[in-house]
């Protein structure tokens, strides 16, 4: 059986657009998962350690039949694909950064791993974008929809559409 689940994509190292898109493109060829939609790309200032690069994010709309546990590995694979150290500081700068938001089913809560994602409702550069492309997704535990808990979001950074250079 497959379900919707929803992915946060953030980079703010290196060629920041090409990081996501080729995160988005390891995801999209594995047999487990097809990518449905994808968010535009926001550019967004750092929330924790606001002393690095702006951050480009975005959020992308996958169908699978994968488990979460097993999301969370795929996650982490391209993530250590893309150059990522296993042993990243939290907050830091990052060559590619995915975060399992939602699952439409399911909540998870062990060590490693919740969802939904417990910080979500806080963070524009996630609602944002998500509102883009679902925004009567109903959030699992939040009882509410993602557009609801965007206009309830105490974030006052700012989140601007990155508009893409066409190149000739």
């Amino acid at each position: 059986m497959t379900e919707l689940v929803y992915l946060g994509i953030g980079s703010n190292i290196g060629d920041k657009e090409v990081n996501i898109f080729t995160a988005i493109a390891a995801l999209d060829v594995r047999d487990e998962i097809s990518v449905k939609q994808t968010a535009s790309i926001y550019e967004t200032e750092p929330m924790y350690h606001t002393d690095q690069p702006k951050f480009y994010n975005t959020v992308v709309e996958l169908e699978s039949s994968l488990p979460p546990e097993s999301m969370l590995q795929v996650c982490q694979g391209i993530e250590l694909m893309l150059g990522r150290p296993q042993n990243h500081k939290r907050n830091k700068p990052r060559v590619i950064d995915l975060d399992i938001l939602a699952y439409e089913t399911k909540s998870v809560d062990i060590l490693n791993l919740k969802i939904p994602h417990p910080q979500l409702f806080a963070r524009k550069f996630v609602l944002v974008p998500w509102t883009e492309i679902s925004p009567n997704f109903m959030v699992q535990n939040y009882g509410r929809s993602v557009s609801e808990l965007l206009s309830l979001c105490s974030d006052t950074s700012n989140v601007q559409n990155h508009k893409l250079e066409k190149t000739a």
